[in-house]
């Protein structure tokens, strides 16, 4: 039989697995609690797959795998960036958002600090930068499809752009988590299998190593000889900040059973983030050496699965990059669409809408939003990694910050955290569209002024002002650990 045959076995047991996986979560859901958040019931390993699939996702694939390549060791920034994230994430934020215990970040905001109104902006300003998150993981969906199929990539990012809306509009939450669980062991399995091949055609790591330092001596380095230490320190805390900002993290703690099972969590994803970063930091150096002047990086990883591993292989490998981009891909649609329905509809428009309606009216928003994010796609402006950081860096300067200090800071006020969202999106959007179209240097990233100044507006703010009851009230609550383990 063909190589091309033995290649779509591989590909499509694992896609029916992934379809038997949504029919299933599909007749799980009876409300809205099981569409956002799988009725609160889930356990720390799924919560680990989910954290960890959605972080690594067909990313780790294109756009990292590219930037390893280009960049060398000096990408290990962005890495040690997004690893304390997790740690603050898991261990600081994550138990105290549990003891909320409702659907979303911009309703957490709002009931913090006491501001109905901060809901509705915080949903939108995270909608608009969460598109063009959607729009770089469509890009990874399409490359992939042109690439196995010869399809036309903008047909390819329509085909990809429509099933992820398909797949979560039927899965919901029970899907997003399932899936991603699923998808973290398979994209761990396909870098372990490849590994050896890579040795092999590399003739071994000594001679990819010697290989390397002939090609680019600095490769091994903490700047890689190609990256300032403010670009690399710009990294660390665009994805850091990026990731505390980020609610399609941050509500995967809303679904656990309790407190208990999100500090396990936290140990769990610390113990496999970097060291999985490690191994795909090995298959770019041994990529860098095979192929030192591929004209598209972020292929080069396809390009070897295709010319040296066996067919089967490449399918079940292709298959984990396509399930780790529908892993991303519903996981910030959902999150999204379920902003865009309790914060902005439910919250604006309609307070008393039925739990059915707005189920309805969550799913058309979810396909309403993955056709927004596919003309992203198509047009794919830059490289996967820089739309990833562009809408990191908004996610950072409007969220991170605020929603960390919410939770720390008691006397933060209601007008200290409009000023903080508001100046940090503004000057970070202003800023970074000013670099895109030439008008400013972008030898400086805007992400360290950004926090430097919005975190100095937040503290003048709060003592210019005064908390209120209410604000005192719910900080009160989240350092309550009574109900944790309930």
């Amino acid at each position: 039989m063909s190589w091309t045959f033995w290649m779509n076995v591989g590909f499509f047991i694992v896609l029916a697995y992934l379809f038997y996986v949504a029919v299933v979560s599909y007749l799980r859901i009876k409300n809205t609690s099981g569409y956002y958040l799988a009725n609160r019931e889930a356990p720390a390993y799924l919560i680990v797959g989910s954290l960890m699939a959605s972080t690594v996702s067909g990313g780790m694939f294109f756009g990292m795998v590219a930037y390893y390549y280009n960049l060398g060791a000096a990408v290990f920034w962005m890495n040690l960036g997004v690893a304390w994230s997790w740690i603050i994430i898991c261990y600081f934020i994550g138990p105290k958002l549990r003891r909320f215990g409702q659907f979303t970040i911009p309703e957490y905001l709002a009931q913090r600090f006491d501001s109905p109104s901060l809901r509705v902006v915080f949903s939108i300003i995270t909608t608009l930068w969460m598109v063009v998150l959607m729009g770089s993981v469509l890009v990874q969906g399409g490359l992939l499809f042109e690439y196995m199929y010869g399809v036309d990539y903008a047909t390819a990012i329509v085909v990809i752009g429509v099933a992820v809306g398909l797949y979560t509009v039927f899965g919901g939450m029970f899907a997003v988590l399932k899936t991603d669980w699923i998808s973290m062991w398979i994209l761990l399995a396909g870098a372990f299998v490849a590994l050896p091949y890579l040795l092999k055609t590399g003739g071994g790591w000594s001679n990819i190593v010697d290989t390397i330092y002939t090609i680019q001596p600095a490769f091994f380095t903490s700047l890689g000889g190609r990256t300032t230490f403010f670009t690399a320190a710009s990294w660390f805390f665009i994805w850091c900040f990026g990731y505390l900002g980020h609610p399609g993290f941050l509500t995967r703690f809303y679904t656990a059973k309790n407190v208990r099972e999100v500090i396990k969590s936290g140990i769990g994803v610390s113990l496999l983030y970097m060291p999985l970063w490690v191994l795909i930091f090995f298959i770019s150096t041994s990529l860098r050496a095979i192929y030192p002047t591929i004209g598209d990086p972020e292929l080069v990883w396809i390009t070897f699965m295709f010319e040296h591993v066996p067919p089967i292989v490449v399918g079940f490998a292709m298959a984990a990059v396509l399930a780790a981009v529908l892993s991303s891909a519903n996981t910030w649609l959902l999150t999204a669409a379920t902003s865009v329905c309790k914060d902005i509809y439910q919250c604006a428009f309609d307070k008393n809408v039925s739990d059915k309606k707005l189920l309805t009216i969550s799913k058309v928003a979810v396909m309403v939003l993955s056709l927004i994010a596919i003309p992203i796609g198509i047009w794919r402006p830059t490289y996967i990694m820089e739309l990833m950081m562009i809408a990191y860096l908004i996610a950072g300067s409007s969220g991170g910050l605020v929603i960390l200090l919410s939770m720390y800071y008691k006397n933060m006020t209601t007008q200290a955290a409009w000023a903080g969202i508001i100046s940090g999106a503004l000057i970070a959007t202003v800023w970074r569209t000013l670099q895109l179209v030439g008008t400013i240097s972008s030898a400086i990233n805007p992400i360290i002024p950004t926090i430097l100044v919005a975190l100095a507006i937040i503290i003048i703010v709060s003592k210019a002002t005064k908390p209120t009851e209410a604000t005192l009230a719910m900080f009160n609550k989240l350092n309550d650990k009574s109900q944790d383990y309930a």
